[in-house]
């Protein structure tokens, strides 16, 4: 019987593109790691630079994370001055008419009250950031104070009390701001007027004041002087729109919280 003849094995001068593609697979998933890790979050990168920095004593400045190293520049967490912030929080907040200069009385509209009006105003608008916005969450100021206003929709369900899981973070913030400052703190709540269709509350009398009690108890439990807190309740008797339409009634719907004006202990000039 013939041998058969075994196949010559002819050698694969091609076998180092494997290796060559596995090594190009793995340097294109290093750069893509590295990008990830490089690209800054604005955002939360603020966040975290306010928090650091109120709690070593600097309340309402921030490091821009969008600037070079080292030229010296700091920025609000909205791109305001930070003047205004930090002296909001060195600064108690006070009515026109209750300011007084050594040499001469201060009248309604001078110019270092509203200096410490629009302070307080910069410094919440900083700690809620983009949320601020007319049709979310606005922040005004005025002869009596800052007013903060927040749709329930943001807090509440709807005909409850209790607090939303994701409402929790912005009172947080804040609390953050208003616990740094002197002033008296009202919450109050406010209902359209349709009535309460829930066995729990007769009226919404009691609606209203649960929604402030809840908010007011929050900011007790993140730092806010309980003896500065105050919660009330409205019901529907205080609209600012009308209840005849359903973007009327949810703009009645909401939470106010006011920062007075007169620091705790001082009266107007009718007190």
């Amino acid at each position: 019987m013939r041998r058969r003849k075994r196949p010559q094995l002819t050698e694969n001068h091609e076998r180092w593109l494997v290796s060559y593609a596995d090594f190009i697979t793995l340097l294109f998933a290093f750069f893509v790691v590295m990008y990830s890790t490089a690209a800054v979050n604005v955002g939360s990168f603020r966040v975290l630079s306010d928090s650091i920095v109120r709690a070593f004593g600097l309340p309402g400045v921030s490091f821009d994370p969008t600037r070079p190293a080292g030229d010296g520049t700091r920025s609000s967490s909205l791109g305001t001055p930070s003047t205004a912030a930090a002296d909001a929080a060195r600064v108690p907040l006070q009515a026109a008419g209750n300011a007084r200069d050594e040499s001469a009385p201060t009248r309604r509209g001078d110019p270092r009250t509203d200096a410490g009006v629009q302070g307080v105003k910069a410094a919440l608008q900083s700690a809620v950031g983009d949320l601020a916005a007319p049709e979310r969450l606005a922040i005004s100021a005025g002869d009596a104070g800052v007013e903060i206003r927040i749709p329930a929709r943001m807090l509440f369900p709807s005909g409850s009390p209790s607090l939303l899981a994701d409402s929790v973070p912005l009172l947080r913030r804040l609390a953050r701001t208003l616990s740094a400052l002197p002033n008296d703190v009202v919450v109050e709540g406010h209902t359209d007027d349709q009535p309460i269709r829930n066995g729990r509350f007769p009226s919404n009398w009691e609606l209203s004041t649960a929604r402030a009690a809840a908010v007011t108890r929050l900011l007790d439990d993140e730092g806010v002087d309980p003896t500065r807190l105050s919660a009330v309740g409205f019901g529907e008797n205080r609209p600012i729109a009308a209840n005849d339409s359903d973007e009327g009634r949810a703009e009645n719907r909401r939470v106010v919280i006011v920062v007075r004006s007169a620091a705790p202990g001082e009266v107007g000039d009718d007190g």
